[in-house]
Parts: C-alpha cells; structure tokens; sequence
C-alpha cells in the first residue's frame, strides 16, 4: 500500500511540473532570431525616435516569410518606451534580408500611445 501510494505521488508531481517541449521551443526560438536582430530593431527605433534614451520592449514576430534558403520578410512589433517603462508608442518594424547585404528595414510604422505627447514634454523638460 505504501509503494502505491508513492508511485502515485512521484507520477501526480512528474505530471504537475512538466511542460510541453513543443510550447517552449516555438518561444526560444523567436528569442533566439530577434536577439540575433537586436543590434538592427535597435537602431532602426533610435533612427525613427531621434531620442538617445528611447528603448523597446515587448518584442514580438508577427510575421516571417521565407524568399529562399537565405532570404526571407520578418515583421516585428514592439513597445517604445522612455524612462520607467513609460510607453510611447507601439511599432511594427518590416526587415527584409537578402544575401549577401544581410538586414534592411524597408517600413516601420507608429502607432501612439495614448499619453506619448505628455511623456514627451516631461522628458525634453527633464534634459534641459
């Protein structure tokens, strides 16, 4: 009786504290290919923003569209934000890679965030 009591408990908390592999792989790897963008996503928003202290958050794939072996469209989107996380703006980024120049964004849309121009007044206030 005391066994089966055991392997019951030892199966209930395998089963409690086990994830699916396939949930967490798809994640990684978007991890993985915007962490490999993230020195292209960040100067393309310093470039739109103008604004040394802007920074991003958030980011996400929409949309990946392989050309060939070597070449596909990415879209991304992501937060835009200033100081404590306030945020500015979410924007979604179009990059295209073609072999052998590697990235290039070719659109980058923004959409404001509700209190973007408040944010914005406090923040050139602050500068100077």
């Amino acid at each position: 009786m005391k066994k089966v009591l055991v392997i019951f408990t030892m199966l209930l908390l395998i089963l409690m504290f086990s994830t699916p592999a396939i949930a967490s792989n798809q994640s990684t790897y978007e991890d993985a290919l915007l962490s490999l963008m993230w020195e292209d996503i960040r100067k393309a928003v310093v470039e739109y923003y103008d604004i040394k202290d802007v920074q991003s958050s958030n980011e996400k794939i929409l949309d990946l569209e392989m050309k060939n072996a070597l070449d596909f469209e990415i879209t991304i989107q992501l937060d835009a934000f200033i100081g404590a996380h306030n945020t500015i703006g979410t924007d979604k980024l179009k990059f295209v890679r073609e072999a052998p120049d590697g990235l290039k964004l070719v659109s980058y849309k923004h959409t404001p965030s509700k209190y973007k121009k408040e944010i914005l007044e406090r923040y050139f206030k602050n500068q100077s």
